[in-house]
């Protein structure tokens, strides 16, 4: 039952503000040498009669960054946390440390401006503003930056260290936007409740018919206890990134071309395979807006599976439950089909203050030392050294099976409209897909009554 794992393509990130040199203190520094360069023992004198902290602070790029480290309130934080520090805070940790030996003239300042539609409201305030930040960071709505010409195309020796499914391209096919770490979606199961309803690994689903059957049958036996499990269609962009694998092994997406795509006779039968699986969910849960309550059903035994990317394996290893990974079910058209989830990315805004400093930033959180961590997570890192070497982690079933399938293929995350992009997917998010399962109206209204709404929002 071997096969690629479908793959195509809703954190942790960042975003900087003006990097600036303290220039006051290196005029004054300078205008005490001059008025004292008789002798190189008078120069040295009176620098030496300087506080030690402001001379440094001279050379220094000031550097105000979210997500990239960790301040010391985030490390005591992490710290204090019971069974210590998680992978991800080890990350920005490392990265902390790192920054600050291999880029000693930066001070960087972290800060937390948020992430999703937080992050993107604080940066595009900066852009509108006039202060575009020296370093954006973000998800889904990287992209949509990317499309607006908004960034700065990456340094060629950046783009050569990753693959090329941790890239986003501008309109003109440049490397704008670089992620440290994301994954694709594949389904996890729980071995146990398997069992109990009479199926092996064996009979782990290879298509979308086998994986309706087989949830179908698991929801019947637990009468209400447990569930096989679907397609979540939470109203937010975790459901929009679940869904989207399905749409795209089906040869359709919600976009084409930037232009909206809910007519296509191919996106409403994903939804209403979407709506069929809903039924293998307790009432609520695939369709909340909150994501976590699912996780912990999958991790108490109330759900055979969930749609998950690769660092669900971490999470159930974690949650003590005996589990399984394979390959997202393929529909009759065949196609491999998935969607990039858990990216951060990074990229250089074109009104940024100082390129080379973000830039060089942005390198340092791809360093091999850094990345390595991201394995802990069972997440993958984007440098090629470690997705071509497979004995980083051939121990990590989730990763042998993820990198495999990264190696072979390119991938993105959610489309993108090139206008009013959240506002278009906060519609597909709220009247498409969370509507099609918490309604029983037909699929075609619900389509074309969101292209109404969303064709005005695209002129």
């Amino acid at each position: 039952m071997k096969r690629k794992l479908l793959a195509a393509c809703m954190a942790a990130t960042f975003a900087m503000t003006s990097l600036t040199g303290c220039g006051g203190s290196q005029e004054s520094a300078q205008d005490t040498t001059k008025q004292n360069a008789q002798t190189a023992d008078t120069t040295e004198a009176v620098d030496a009669a300087k506080p030690e902290n402001e001379a440094q602070d001279a050379e220094k790029i000031h550097l105000t960054v979210p997500k990239v480290g960790y301040n010391q309130d985030q490390i005591n934080t992490a710290n204090a946390k019971e069974g210590g520090p998680t992978y991800e805070d080890r990350y920005y940790m490392t990265v902390t440390e790192n920054l600050a030996k291999n880029l000693p003239d930066y001070e960087m300042e972290y800060v937390d401006w948020g992430w999703g539609e937080t992050l993107d409201q604080k940066q595009r305030a900066l852009f509108a503003a006039g202060s575009a930040p020296d370093i954006v960071a973000g998800e889904t709505f990287i992209p949509s930056y990317a499309a607006e010409g908004l960034l700065e195309p990456l340094p060629q020796e950046i783009v050569d260290l990753v693959n090329p499914s941790f890239l986003v391209y501008d309109n003109d096919g440049k490397a704008v936007a670089v992620a440290y770490k994301s994954s694709i979606f594949m389904i996890f199961y729980n071995k146990a409740l398997l069992q109990q309803c009479g199926y092996t690994e064996d009979d782990i689903p290879e298509t979308w018919a086998e994986w309706k059957a087989m949830s179908d049958d698991i929801t019947a036996q637990g009468q209400g206890e447990f569930w096989g499990g679907g397609i979540p269609t939470f109203p937010n962009a975790g459901g929009a990134l679940r869904a989207t694998p399905f749409f795209r092994a089906n040869g359709t997406d919600f976009a084409v071309d930037g232009k909206i795509n809910l007519d296509d006779a191919k996106l409403q039968e994903v939804l209403s395979f979407i709506r069929e699986m809903n039924y293998n969910f307790p009432a609520g849960l695939g369709n909340g807006s909150d994501e976590f309550p699912m996780w912990d059903a999958f991790h108490e035994g109330k759900l055979a599976f969930v749609v998950q990317g690769s660092f669900e394996g971490s999470d159930a290893e974690n949650a003590g439950m005996d589990w399984g990974v394979a390959p997202i079910p393929m529909n009759d058209a065949g196609i491999d089909g998935n969607c990039t989830v858990g990216s951060v990315y990074l990229a250089v805004p074109k009104d940024a203050a100082n390129k080379e400093a973000s830039f060089n930033v942005i390198k340092e959180t791809l360093s091999l030392e850094n990345e390595k961590v991201w394995l802990e997570g069972s997440y993958c890192p984007a440098i090629k050294e470690i997705i071509e070497d497979p004995s980083y982690y051939e121990n990590d079933k989730v990763l042998m099976m993820e990198m495999q399938v990264i190696k072979d293929g390119t991938y993105s995350g959610l489309a993108s409209f090139p206008k009013n992009d959240s506002a278009i997917w906060e519609i597909i998010n709220q009247n498409v897909l969370a509507r099609t399962t918490m309604t029983e109206d037909p699929i075609d209204v619900i389509c074309s009554e969101a292209q109404e709404q969303i064709l005005p929002l695209q002129q």
